[in-house]
């Protein structure tokens, strides 16, 4: 069972980019009748959302290697469903497609601002990196790069690309579901992660000095 969960961040990664591209094929489609200014710029945002999402597919394949003890508490699913509700519910209730605003394009520069920033967190936590909460033999506190402002940057970048893509696709059920689920579900999930965390030596005084997500506000 453990082996399965190992897997799930993988498993939930390439179903969502089969289905976030059948919709868009079928938006595109769509959008072609109304010759809509907006489909080259749609095709740019996707294509820079399933980079991100190749990107991080890496972490996602690493994580059947790092053994099968989790204190996860079912929260890598919930914060993942939230993740794509965001996205699918934009991709599909979204109905203003008659120009490009400069909305769209500040929200674009939210988004690539934002998984940038993820991927940076990711990259300098290596492999003490994990999308699933599980403590990694030889654990040390890492306090370079973003982990110097703040314990969780991660999270900071997923928050802000969200914000870009609820930005561009604004409607009231993707702003609900952003703001709804998946805030929500990183706050439980950082929640959760920090009970193990700060099982780890020295965690408790790194924690003292720097905010969570925000910097000098939580």
């Amino acid at each position: 069972m453990q082996t399965f969960r190992n897997q799930i961040p993988r498993i939930l990664s390439l179903s969502f980019i089969t289905v976030v591209i059948g919709i868009t094929i079928y938006k595109v489609r769509v959008l072609e009748t109304v010759a809509s200014p907006l489909i080259p710029f749609l095709l740019l945002f996707i294509g820079s959302y399933l980079l991100w999402i190749l990107l991080e597919f890496k972490t996602a394949k690493s994580e059947t290697q790092k053994g099968t003890r989790t204190a996860d508490f079912g929260t890598c699913e919930v914060y993942a469903l939230g993740r794509m509700l965001t996205l699918l519910s934009g991709l599909l209730f979204y109905d203003e497609w008659s120009e490009l605003t400069p909305r769209h394009i500040i929200a674009f520069a939210l988004f690539i601002a934002g998984f940038s920033f993820r991927l940076y967190a990711i990259h300098t936590l290596g492999r003490y990196y994990s999308h699933i909460v599980r403590k990694v033999e030889g654990h040390r506190i890492i306090s370079s790069g973003p982990y110097r402002l703040l314990r969780h940057p991660a999270y900071t970048g997923m928050i802000l690309a969200n914000l870009g893509v609820t930005l561009f696709f604004l409607n009231p059920i993707t702003v609900c579901i952003y703001a709804g689920v998946l805030i929500p579900a990183i706050i439980i999930r950082i929640r959760i992660e920090e009970r193990t965390l700060y099982e780890i030596d020295g965690y408790e005084n790194y924690a003292r000095h720097r905010k969570r997500i925000i910097p000098f506000i939580w």
